[in-house]
């Protein structure tokens, strides 16, 4: 059975660290160790991030709602997901989406100033942390600058690359058939052509009012 140390020693932030190490950071840090129920939510998009925390069981999802349009991002993450760290520093220190527990689930919530005091006392924490980030933007950067040409189906998975964690289990873009393809610079009637047509062949299903871009089971 693996130990909450060696949950904790997986988890992308604390890469490289040994249980020694670990030991005397959770001694000298204020943590918080919290349990989630199916549905609850943990975080709200706007609300101010003052902590980071690690999913250590079970699922999160995250929702990403388009302000100009009637449509949601939605990913599933499993464990080893990280909670506001893009935002916990910088211009721009709210959530920029809604998080909710997936089944039961338990996170490690550590405040900001006690994060700080971790990133400055080992190099190691610090480079994991810059790592982290450095990954998250140069991603998004790539994706903006890629080339396909132009299809409905390239478009939506390129909004999804940028909004969305290429951890994630499972991603739905919810949303009417007309504003997906407001989304997408499209008539509805090309958008339609699209579903019938070439959908099936890049990857897409659909359900009620949704697009699935990757279907997977959040229990595995």
């Amino acid at each position: 059975m693996v130990s909450m140390y060696e949950t904790i020693m997986e988890l992308p932030l604390f890469k490289g660290i040994g249980s020694d190490q670990l030991s005397q950071m959770l001694e000298k840090t204020r943590v918080e160790f919290l349990n989630f129920e199916d549905g609850e939510v943990i975080a709200k998009t706007d609300e101010q991030v003052d902590s980071i925390g690690f999913l250590l069981s079970g699922h999160i999802r995250r929702l990403h709602k388009l302000s100009n349009f009637k449509i949601t991002f939605e990913e599933t993450l499993g464990k080893g997901a990280v909670i506001g760290a893009m935002n916990l520093y910088g211009l721009s220190n709210h959530y920029i989406s809604d998080i909710q527990a997936v089944g039961k689930s338990s996170i490690l919530k550590i405040g900001k100033s006690q994060y700080m005091n971790i990133l400055r006392s080992d190099e190691i924490y610090l480079m994991n942390y810059l790592n982290y980030l450095s990954a998250a933007a140069q991603r998004r950067i790539k994706m903006a600058s890629r080339d396909e040409g132009y299809s409905i189906g390239s478009y939506l998975k390129n909004i999804a690359s940028l909004l969305l964690s290429p951890m994630a289990k499972d991603v739905r873009i919810k949303g009417r058939d007309e504003d997906l393809a407001a989304l997408c610079g499209a008539s509805e009637t090309e958008f339609m052509v699209w579903k019938r047509s070439t959908a099936l062949n890049e990857g897409f299903e659909f359900g009620d009012n949704q697009v699935i871009l990757k279907k997977g089971d959040p229990e595995k």
